[in-house]
């Protein structure tokens, strides 16, 4: 079981999201599941510094 959640964990510097199936990955120039160019960079939409957070915005993980 460890592997298998080794294996599915991707950076959030590395992970990009598919624009046109919503797959995410770690491709750099094309989607593995739709060959897609359309790729979006996630940690420019979630890695934001803590100072911009409000703490009704932040979620725990129960």
């Amino acid at each position: 079981m460890t592997t298998l959640i080794k294996s599915s964990m991707i950076p959030l510097n590395d992970a990009v999201l598919c624009l046109d199936c919503s797959c995410v990955s770690n491709a750099n120039h094309q989607c593995p599941a739709c060959s897609s160019h359309a790729l979006m960079n996630l940690s420019a939409v979630l890695d934001r510094p803590e100072e911009s957070l409000d703490a009704n915005q932040l979620a725990v993980a129960a």
